[in-house]
């Protein structure tokens, strides 16, 4: 507001200035020509009047604004006007006489009288009046002057009370369609710290509506989605600390029933196993919090070459897996975690499907990756259950075989931190079919 207020007034200042001066311009050579017009036709009539009834002529030219009189000298002897007015004299004398010199003219400014005692406050209030008191003494033929005096319109001064009132009326203006305007510009920011301030004592607070300007729009959408990967990222969380605290309640129920049992008799290896259990667990635990990924940073890759590599490896640890190689497919993203995440994929459709088979394509502005296997599928109401840590579908996938139910979430964290996600469906001929959606490098074309 105070950037626009200088800078408007500053201009409406400078605009104000150049017009009045261009105005004034204008006026005051107008001005003098008439001026000098009229002082021109009187000394003419002087001058062709007798002497004796100059005095009663004289008397009637005589206005308010233009005194007349007769002398035997000049009331004024010395020419105090610049080149250019005396020039507009001269021309304003020479249609009426054969011979007009500088000599025979004299021209000299003077202040009004009416404003040479006005106060300070007073000339403020009039905006600092700069009329001119003009005096021209003009030689007749006869050798006898004519002296007149004549008030005239001066310079305009920029202070006055119109351009006063006209600063004010914009400044008032500007003020307050500038408030107005910064308070329409800054709702979307204070809505914004509202909601980081909601967000921060709770994360599952509802998202905020997606309107006004464009950038606004998009700022919005991006602290949604935002808002939407921290509450993903606390579910996921929370959901691994349940599952620790139900999984570890049974095999440490075990322990404690075989220590309130144990004999020197007893054997200790069904002990050794839960411990085995337990120590899986808490590693399993430990790997996915801490995701020691999370710092590598992103580059562009061929995504094909990572999926053609994982399907090798599989194969190579006797899980069948085929890959339809489509062409490079650019993705920025950090290298290993998404190796891990899709090779968690294929080697479990692999695993418990029969067959990995993966296809990769572009698709608008993203890459999908499709994943199928020939295997039971998944009941429709453990879709969602399945991404959830140790949760496994009995009797396939459970820790004997060895699976820690963490392959799925693992897999939908890393995908979902590089802005994608990832889909489980049911084929209709049978088996799963897993598909996962990547953003593309801007450039396709940049190098591994």
């Amino acid at each position: 507001m105070v950037v626009l207020l200088v800078g408007l007034t500053l201009s409406h200042i400078a605009s104000t200035a150049i017009l009045a001066d261009d105005h004034h311009d204008a006026a005051v050579i107008a001005s003098e020509r008439l001026c000098a017009d009229r002082v021109g036709v009187f000394a003419r009539q002087l001058d062709q009047t007798p002497t004796e009834g100059r005095a009663g002529l004289a008397a009637a030219l005589s206005t308010p604004l233009l005194s007349v009189a007769l002398a035997s000298e000049a009331a004024v002897t010395h020419t105090h006007a610049d080149d250019a007015e005396m020039t507009i004299f001269l021309e304003g004398f020479r249609p009426f006489f054969d011979e007009v010199e500088h000599g025979r003219v004299h021209v000299v400014h003077e202040q009004h009288p009416s404003r040479i005692h006005q106060s300070f406050w007073t000339k403020l209030l009039h905006g600092f009046p700069e009329d001119r008191h003009l005096k021209v003494a003009f030689r007749l033929t006869d050798g006898s002057w004519a002296n007149f005096s004549v008030a005239m319109a001066g310079a305009s001064s920029l202070w006055s009370p119109h351009s006063v009132i006209s600063a004010l009326v914009m400044m008032i203006a500007i003020v307050v369609l500038t408030r107005w305007a910064t308070g329409w510009i800054a709702a979307p920011l204070s809505t914004f710290a509202r909601a980081a301030d909601r967000l921060g004592r709770d994360v599952k607070a509802p998202p905020l509506s997606e309107a006004g300007p464009r950038e606004v729009r998009q700022a919005v959408a991006a602290f949604n989605e935002m808002q939407s990967r921290i509450r993903r990222f606390v579910d996921d969380r929370t959901r691994m600390l349940a599952a620790i605290s139900h999984d570890l309640r049974s095999p440490i129920t075990r322990l404690r029933l075989r220590a309130e049992m144990l004999t020197d008799d007893m054997p200790r290896q069904p002990m050794l196993t839960d411990l085995d259990e337990m120590e899986a667990m808490v590693t399993s635990v430990l790997e996915f919090a801490r995701d020691e990924t999370a710092a590598e940073p992103s580059q562009n890759i061929d995504l094909s070459a990572t999926l053609a590599a994982i399907c090798d490896n599989a194969t190579d640890m006797g899980l069948p897996a085929e890959f339809d190689w489509p062409g490079r497919l650019v993705c920025s993203c950090r290298p290993l975690a998404m190796k891990r995440a899709l090779a968690n994929l294929v080697e479990n459709a692999a695993r418990y499907g029969d067959l990995a088979h993966v296809t990769a394509r572009h698709r608008g502005d993203a890459i999908e990756v499709v994943i199928e296997d020939k295997g039971p599928g998944i009941p429709a109401d453990e879709v969602e259950k399945v991404f959830t840590p140790f949760y496994r579908l009995e009797p396939s996938r459970n820790r004997k075989t060895g699976g820690m139910g963490l392959g799925l979430t693992v897999a939908r964290t890393i995908i979902r931190a590089h802005g994608g996600d990832i889909a489980l469906a049911n084929r209709a001929e049978g088996g799963l079919r897993v598909s996962v959606t990547l953003p593309q490098a801007h450039d396709r074309n940049a190098a591994a």
